[in-house]
């Protein structure tokens, strides 16, 4: 496996990993294919967009997950990670942890110091919640009921 940038190619096969059984609802899919478009074509007036590292197998062919990520406005040196989602074919091999690993990395040679991720109480009933913990994440905060009844904003750091 390997970890390199989003190119325009890679777009139909990650589309196809968003709708495999992670549980996402259609206007969660449908604002992750918007950051990945926006991540293909970014605009000029826009200086610190959304980027996408894609890890794909050995041959390169096939696309295993990707992460999404970009500058969080107003700060100095803290990126948030917007969408971090493995095929379903390819889960539980650590390549999410590689992702998340790789990405940090990239931030903290930047000068990068922290990364702040959201994720729902209700995330694959705590999949994501143990994940982000696993890979050195540290709950910061919630809001109850953000999303909807039952389903409380969780919000995730990890300091570079």
């Amino acid at each position: 496996m390997r970890i390199r940038s989003l190119l325009p190619p890679d777009r139909a096969q990650l589309i196809d990993i968003l709708s495999q059984g992670a549980g996402f609802r259609a206007e969660e899919i449908a604002c992750a294919i918007e950051l990945l478009d926006a991540a293909l074509a970014p605009s000029e007036d826009e200086q610190d967009g959304y980027e996408v590292r894609v890890a794909v197998d050995d041959d390169g062919a096939r696309v295993l997950g990707y992460a999404c990520f970009g500058k969080t406005p107003m700060t100095a040196a803290a990126y948030d990670l917007y969408w971090l989602v493995v095929g379903q074919a390819a889960r539980g091999r650590g390549i999410g942890a590689e992702i998340c690993a790789a990405v940090a990395a990239e931030l903290k040679e930047r000068g990068g110091r922290v990364i702040r991720v959201e994720t729902s109480s209700l995330e694959g009933q705590g999949g994501a919640r143990r994940f982000y913990e696993k890979v050195g994440f540290r709950l910061a905060g919630s809001i109850a009921d953000f999303y909807r009844d039952g389903d409380d904003l969780l919000v995730y750091s990890k300091v570079l």
